[in-house]
């Protein structure tokens, strides 16, 4: 019977079979998951990435380890469930990394972008401005709009990164990239924005600096 038509959550690896499956490659350890219909085997997929996964939404909802645990437990029921469609295309780890953090987005419900911006991302005028300033909503105007038209891989880098405070070895697990590709994208998504808004700033006449 395949993995597919399971409603369970998958077992813990038995300590009887544990050697022999942590010296398995990972794709091994999918294929018998899969064609031999073994818990075992993806009990031993979770022990290596869950406390990678753990760690990962622990960040993301910054902090909440009853949340935190609740995202991680529905992350490995999904790809548990869903392991017959897994391709290969990308590591098993690549994979439910991004099974993990959609869960999340999931869950947030897609949270407002700037509802938390980093402190140094952005830099307005020297004045101090409050928190409703007209130069402020200026600002995050500006900047919904130049994120907008960034191409996709790069804006999704950019909110992961800045956003949501995902470290940069997080970023390049989840799409399948060396690390120096994730921090080349991400520098070029910040230049582009600084382009545009700069720009907009100057035919505007808007007071405010941005500095990324």
């Amino acid at each position: 019977m395949r993995l597919s038509g399971r409603t369970h959550s998958p077992a813990r690896p038995h300590a009887r079979c544990a050697f022999p499956l942590r010296t398995t490659e990972d794709e091994d350890l999918v294929r018998q998951a899969v064609d031999e219909d073994s818990t075992e085997a993806f009990g031993e997929l979770m022990r290596r990435n869950e406390p990678r996964i753990r760690a990962l939404l622990l960040r993301l909802t910054r902090g909440d380890r009853v949340l935190t645990e609740d995202l991680t437990q529905e992350a490995f029921l999904r790809a548990y469930k869903g392991l017959p469609r897994f391709e290969g295309r990308a590591r098993f780890s690549t994979w439910v990394h991004r099974i993990a953090y959609y869960a999340f987005l999931n869950h947030t419900n897609r949270v407002p972008r700037h509802s938390s911006l980093p402190e140094g991302f952005e830099n307005t005028a020297e004045a101090a401005l409050g928190e409703f300033s007209s130069t402020q909503s200026d600002l995050r105007e500006d900047m919904d709009r130049a994120l907008a038209k960034l191409p996709d891989r790069y804006r999704e880098v950019l909110e992961m990164h800045f956003l949501r405070h995902v470290p940069y070895r997080d970023i390049a697990d989840h799409f399948g990239l060396p690390l120096g590709t994730v921090k080349t994208q991400l520098h070029r998504a910040k230049l582009m924005m600084r382009t545009k808004m700069d720009g907009w700033a100057i035919e505007t006449g808007r007071e405010y600096a941005v500095v990324m």
